[in-house]
């Protein structure tokens, strides 16, 4: 079995509980971040890359943006599709794709994934060194000239003073890839799914330097843990980084 259907597998079992999560609580809070500092407007057009229920596209039709949200869990995104269908959203739509094989034909004015929708979840087999690069380029590639992204993901920094060497000699932390290793499971029963997860962490110079080499020209890197997101320096120990940056014209 293939990483993207490791995923998919635990995304599509999970759909149902994903909004019981502590860390959705401050989607409207985050919605007025990505209106603010990604600079929307109504005639734009959004990609929600790794959107996941919809949380954040659902929210910005309500309030009349024209929103793609793109995920690799047909469960995930049957929640959003049932969610803007009860309530009328017409300038939603969704979409199941593998980030790492996006393409598009129409570009975007403004693009984001956050929290954790694309970046970082290399799987069990999959090499951290070309995961995330391919998914930049294809966010790169769906971009206008001029359009804006933004990102946030899991901060390297916080795992470098959490583990320990009996931690790294376990299989639990790879310091040459900086990718955690755990097991992950959902549901109950004949339900239950049990996946060998592996999540990739950033620090802010290597997550620069890749943005740069992808194209972008970077505006801004800190601190962008959910709940906590805003233009400001990252703490240690804190879970996100967020990075905004732009497609040259």
């Amino acid at each position: 079995m293939t990483e993207s259907n490791d995923w998919k597998r635990f995304f599509d079992q999970h759909a149902d509980k994903y909004m019981d999560e502590p860390f959705v609580t401050g989607t409207l809070a985050e919605v007025d971040f990505l209106i603010e500092h990604l600079k929307l407007t109504s005639d734009q057009r959004i990609l929600d890359m790794g959107c996941g229920t919809g949380r954040h596209a659902l929210e910005l039709a309500r309030r009349g943006y024209q929103v793609t949200g793109v995920d690799l869990s047909d469960g995930m995104l049957d929640q959003g599709r049932q969610i803007a269908e009860a309530e009328g959203l017409s300038t939603v739509t969704f979409e199941q794709a593998d980030a790492t094989q996006y393409t598009t034909d129409t570009l975007f004015d403004r693009v984001y994934g956050v929290c954790e929708g694309a970046l970082g979840l290399i799987g069990y087999s999959g090499d951290p060194h070309t995961h995330d690069l391919t998914i930049l380029r294809n966010l790169y590639n769906a971009l206008r000239p001029g359009g804006l992204l933004m990102l946030t993901v899991l901060n390297a920094m916080r795992h470098i003073r959490l583990y320990q060497q009996a931690d790294v000699e376990a299989g639990a932390f790879d310091p040459a890839t900086l990718t955690e290793r755990s097991m992950m499971e959902t549901g109950e029963g004949d339900q239950r799914v049990e996946i060998v997860a592996r999540e990739r962490g950033f620090v802010i110079p290597e997550l620069h330097l890749m943005l740069e080499v992808t194209g972008f020209e970077v505006q801004h890197i800190g601190g962008g843990t959910a709940g906590n997101w805003g233009i400001r320096p990252v703490e240690l120990d804190e879970y996100e980084l967020m990075a905004i940056a732009r497609k040259p014209t």
